[in-house]
């Protein structure tokens, strides 16, 4: 047999050379060992049950996240609610359907919890205000754009704003856990662009963080309105007012 006839068909057996100038033959519905193995699927470096671990850790962990956003959106408003003394993480677990256990696994206790909500509270609102700030390189336009910024922010998270602002303002220099503090940094936004609008030239001089503090003041007394009573200064009303201080603001801070 040549090496051209090394494989022939014929019906349903194959003939092939066993390699000894011989023929072997087997019918084609026979298994032999080696295909009988289990195959391992293997893409992209990563096998397929490495992958189905990987989707499955990913799938708890974006339950836990979801778990915790649900956590903090209630502690949120039973705080409000409640008020500091009232307010138990007992009451959050009852609200939510869970055990206080399983709140217990996420947070030590209730300013732990309350802490947490501050937190992502700040770090949405430090990523509005720089948002804000690079929406322009014009000095005065930058703090319009985050006095606007910051009253937005307060009007759509009320519950975030009053805790962040009016509940528990002494979260906001409260250093646990070594945390990163967008509290502090997101007031630094402002400083900064004070600190802009001075050597620019287009405001008067003077101590950088009592600028900044008039105009956190200006925008936080309208926000505070605003949430105060909501059916009587409506949306319309904050726009209006926030834009009347504003150019009240500027003309107030040139040199």
């Amino acid at each position: 047999m040549t090496v051209d006839d090394a494989v022939v068909i014929k019906s349903n057996t194959v003939t092939y050379d066993d390699g000894g100038g011989g023929c072997a033959a087997r019918r084609t519905g026979d298994t032999d060992m080696a295909s009988s193995r289990p195959k391992t699927t293997k893409t992209s470096g990563t096998t397929q049950a490495e992958r189905l671990q990987a989707s499955s850790l990913q799938r708890r962990e974006q339950q836990k996240e979801n778990l915790r956003g649900t956590i903090l959106s209630a502690a949120g408003e039973l705080f409000l609610e409640q008020g500091y003394e009232a307010f138990s993480m007992r009451q959050v677990a009852e609200r939510i359907g869970y055990s206080a256990t399983t709140i217990y696994r996420y947070y030590e206790n209730k300013d732990d919890l309350l802490f947490a909500i501050v937190h992502d509270g700040f770090t949405e609102f430090q990523r509005a205000l720089v948002a804000a700030a690079e929406s322009t390189a014009d000095p005065i336009e930058r703090l319009v754009a985050l006095g606007a910024a910051y009253v937005r922010f307060g009007m759509d998270n009320p519950v975030h704003y009053r805790l962040m602002f009016m509940q528990r303002f002494d979260f906001v220099f409260d250093q646990r856990k070594a945390r990163q503090q967008p509290m502090i940094d997101s007031f630094n936004v402002l400083q900064n662009a004070v600190a802009s609008a001075m050597d620019a030239g287009v405001m008067q001089r003077g101590d950088v963080e009592r600028h900044s503090q008039v105009v956190w003041a200006l925008v936080h007394g309208i926000t505070a309105l605003g949430l105060a009573d909501r059916g009587r200064f409506t949306a319309d009303d904050v726009d209006r007012t926030m834009a009347i201080a504003m150019k009240m603001m500027v003309r107030g801070l040139r040199p």
